[in-house]
């Protein structure tokens, strides 16, 4: 079986092209670096099998950022064939990193993308000089490519360089190497050579990169025809969309709106039909059966309770969450990402990040733990670092029907204000914390933005349907698996005493006892109520299970029963005002779930995940605290407190700092000592 690799650089069509030859739905967009990890599949052409490989993009063997570096790798094995995807629209660009690979005389064969655009901009190009560089080479449309024999088939790539031999010269008159060695190392491969030979070596890269692409304009020369006032991806548009300030308000204007629409106006009706639908067509009748046929208590409530009210009351937002996953993919494709990207690269470069972090943040509105992954092809170390421990304070879709539901409860016609509201307290507090550690632990040097500037393109909704598709079935597993599993043990727990019996009585439970005893932890906030903290604890896990646990504690089986039983006294979840806007405060900022965890710390290390966990913890806490003794005692008793707590915590630090610097001697042994 052949491995065949799917390379170029970023966003010229590699995912596309992937999707098109192997009848996948992999994520697609408007915005480079999508792809940060490598994906395969096999297929089958005339009963022979292929293996095709879809490599992050990398402008250059000479790479700089994880994901270049996972495709490096795969690339310079020598042992397997490539397709490079060259967009004809950046071509001088996208040749460069085809003549690193002729060098190396790797098999790889030019497919020509867009050219259609291309050509509509009036801009022909010819292949007879492109041959120098390779001879295998055509114009593909990688949306519509169809599998053929010719496809596969590479001869092998002897091009002879010119240029090159200066430099085989050069390294040669100096070092004992071969040539094979000489011209891995110029492509940044550096095996078995010492440090001087790799200095002398990386010293030569700026002239040969002039002599690369003057060998490439003296092939384009002859072979393309541009029209003078074509900027690829630039249009008239753009004069208006690409001034900072009128991109963000537009932008978060219509995300707000759009949340608005989804979850206000069009969302509750779609909900209350589904609970409908779910009631009448499935667990009622279920229901009926179990009780006409099965005398069993326990069964009859485990059914109702713990499996019915686990994801019930989730799945009444599969629609609204489904139309959020529609804009936010229509977002991305338009091309107006890559445009805020650019317009508020200036900003976040103040607060140590770059334009980079904009899609990155924009992506956590969907999934923080998706958004962290992208977060590895940062180029900069202390950039990832802090875009992926910033990441969770951008409000993602698992916390968004929590926020909804509990603002629904007790604000009334406002609750949209008050959910907007909460959206850009996450944002305010991401920019606050950003500018600390940038001031502090993580400062950012070398902080460039490198950008593959796309056009702004119409919807494609077959595109726009299949992104949405993936993002609701997966949303409908973790219903199925994750909610529903927890909510069966949340469930239990919360219907079984000590002694291993059946109770009505949630009080007497297990989990409402171990609740009841780390409650005073979130009394100063409010929420020391027992149904509360089990809905804090299981969130950890998702942010889902906190809706979930909520309906499960007060055993209701769809959102508008759940919305009035909060404002119950006689529920075992309720609340009252003040300890509501505590826990929409602390719920937003407390802690990322488990998966953004193990994500975070694969992607950075244990520090740095640890460190995430207990400053969001910290903030949730000291704003929730601030929320609900303002509300509860007045604004002064909540400053003068917050201030004392302050007090408290500072002098500790320098006490422990003050410990650290001494020498202790242990008291149980000698040898043991804390040294300066």
């Amino acid at each position: 079986m052949s491995k065949i690799l799917i390379v170029g650089n970023p966003n010229v069509g590699k995912s596309t092209l992937f999707n098109s030859l192997t009848k996948s739905t992999e994520h697609t967009g408007n915005f480079h670096g999508v792809t940060v990890d490598k994906k395969s599949k096999k297929i089958k052409v005339n009963n022979e099998e292929f293996e095709l490989v879809d490599l992050p993009g990398l402008y250059s063997l000479n790479t700089f950022s994880y994901e270049e570096e996972i495709a490096k790798k795969d690339i310079v094995l020598n042992t397997h064939s490539a397709l490079v995807l060259v967009d004809a629209n950046s071509i001088r660009k996208n040749l460069y990193l085809c003549l690193e690979m002729s060098e190396l005389k790797l098999d790889y064969k030019i497919l020509i993308n867009n050219y259609k655009y291309f050509e509509k901009k009036k801009n022909k190009l010819k292949l007879e000089k492109l041959k120098l560089i390779n001879p295998n080479i055509e114009i593909i449309n990688a949306k519509k490519i169809e599998i053929n024999e010719n496809l596969f088939k590479f001869t092998k790539n002897q091009t002879n360089l010119p240029y090159l031999n200066k430099y085989l010269n050069k390294i040669r008159e100096k070092f004992d190497l071969d040539d094979e060695t000489i011209v891995k190392a110029l492509n940044g491969i550096f095996d078995y050579l010492t440090d001087e030979e790799i200095n002398f070596i990386k010293n030569l890269n700026e002239d040969l990169i002039a002599d690369r692409y003057k060998f490439i304009d003296e092939i384009l020369k002859n072979d393309l025809e541009q029209n003078k006032n074509f900027i690829y991806g630039l249009s008239p548009l753009d004069k208006f969309i690409l001034n900072p300030i009128f991109l963000l308000i537009f932008t978060l204007g219509i995300f707000f709106l759009s949340v608005y629409t989804i979850f206000f106006l069009i969302g509750p009706i779609l909900t209350d039909f589904l609970n409908l639908c779910l009631n009448k067509f499935f667990i009622n009748p279920f229901l009926n059966v179990l009780y006409s046929t099965c005398e069993n208590v326990w069964l009859i409530e485990f059914f109702k309770g713990g499996i019915f009210s686990s994801f019930s009351t989730i799945l009444g937002f599969l629609p609204s969450i489904c139309l959020m996953y529609i804009f936010l993919t229509v977002l991305e494709d338009s091309g107006l990402i890559s445009r805020l990207a650019y317009a508020l690269d200036d900003m976040f470069t103040s607060f140590g990040l770059n334009g980079k972090a904009v899609y990155i943040m924009l992506m956590g509105l969907g999934c923080n733990t998706m958004a962290t992954m992208l977060s590895r092809n940062m180029t900069n170390k202390e950039l990832k670092t802090k875009t992926a421990m910033l990441n969770p304070y951008v409000t993602c879709m698992a916390r968004l029907p929590v926020l909804v539901v509990i603002a629904s409860a007790f604000f009334g016609l406002y609750s949209y204000l008050v959910v907007a509201g909460l959206y850009l307290i996450g944002i305010i507090i991401m920019f606050v914390v950003a500018l600390i550690l940038n001031k502090t632990i993580m400062k950012t040097e070398d902080n460039y933005f490198l950008l593959e500037f796309p056009p702004l393109r119409g919807i494609d909704v077959k595109h726009v349907l299949i992104e949405t598709k993936k993002n609701s079935i997966e949303l409908v597993k973790r219903i199925f698996t994750i909610v529903l599993f927890v909510g069966v043990i949340v469930w239990i727990t919360l219907h079984t005493t000590f002694k291993f019996q059946y109770t009505e009585k949630v009080d007497e439970s297990i989990l409402f006892s171990f609740a009841n005893l780390i409650s005073f932890i979130f009394a100063p906030i409010g929420l020391n109520n027992a149904g509360v903290v089990c809905a804090l604890i299981v969130g950890v896990l998702a942010k889902e299970l906190i809706i979930s646990t909520f309906s499960i504690a007060n055993n209701v089986t769809s959102t508008s029963l759940l919305v009035s039983s909060l404002t119950s006294t006689f529920s075992v979840v309720h609340f009252s005002f003040p300890s509501a806007v505590s826990f929409l405060v602390f719920s937003l900022l407390y802690c990322p779930c488990v998966s953004n965890l193990a994500v975070l710390k694969k992607e950075t290390d244990t520090f740095t995940m640890w460190l995430c966990v207990v400053s969001q913890f910290t903030i949730a806490y000291m704003l929730s605290f601030f929320a609900f003794q303002s509300l509860s005692r007045g604004v002064s008793f909540a400053i003068i407190s917050l201030i004392v707590i302050f007090l408290i915590i500072f002098s500790l630090v320098l006490t422990l700092k003050r410990i650290k610097s001494r020498k202790i001697k242990c008291l149980f042994c000698d040898k043991c000592s804390k040294k300066n």
